[in-house]
């Protein structure tokens, strides 16, 4: 009786370390999450392929003729974008400013001031370059910038308002150049990436749909 009570604490044991040395196996992912993942992974192949192509666009115009301050924002390109109720409380602040003779005026310099921002990509590796033609049509200088910190002088050749596109050329070679798809083949649904700028966050990527 002894010896079988020994045999079956022995074989307990034995099959106890067996048990306890045996490697924990980690479930296999299923197929949905392998299919997430894969797509996970060329959204960002996509994102850093394009970023190579977007840069941020800097425009600045010349200060009013009479001195006076002005509504930075009204000069700004995000300006328009903003909610009618909002842009007519900024107009209507303006105006209260504007009244009366209390507040002195202070001389301001005529250089330019760098006070809207938009982004563009790269059409063409010899220098010309689209952006949004709300961005550049008005400016009196255009300053691009690339992820990097290169900066160039842009030259605004061209407008076109109802596409809201716009041409322009900076003195650089070797850039790399955004490949261009076909718009007409678009479908509703299908994903898209959008890489730029959007209030000043600048190389943010968008995803949707």
């Amino acid at each position: 009786m002894i010896k079988k009570i020994a045999v079956t604490i022995l074989s307990a044991g034995l099959l106890g370390g067996v048990v306890a040395n045996s490697p924990v196996q980690a479930a296999e992912p299923s197929e949905a999450l392998k299919l997430a993942q894969q797509l996970n992974q060329a959204f960002v192949e996509v994102a850093e392929s394009v970023s190579k192509s977007v840069f941020i666009v800097r425009v600045a115009n010349k200060p009013q003729a009479d001195g006076a301050f002005g509504n930075p924002l009204r000069n700004s390109p995000f300006f328009d974008q903003l909610p009618e109720e909002y842009r007519k409380f900024f107009e209507r602040q303006q105006e209260e400013q504007g009244d009366g003779d209390e507040q002195p005026r202070r001389p301001r310099s005529r250089e330019p001031v760098f006070n809207g921002q938009g982004s563009g990509l790269v059409y063409r590796e010899d220098g010309i370059i689209l952006t949004n033609s709300h961005v550049v049509e008005n400016a009196d200088k255009v300053q691009i910038v690339f992820k990097g910190g290169r900066e160039y002088d842009g030259e605004v050749l061209g407008v076109d308002r109802q596409s809201d596109i716009a041409v322009v050329k900076i003195a650089a070679t070797g850039l790399n150049a955004a490949k261009m798809g076909d718009s007409s083949k678009t479908k509703v649904g299908e994903f898209a990436i959008a890489v730029g700028s959007p209030y000043e966050l600048d190389y943010s990527v968008t995803l949707g749909t």
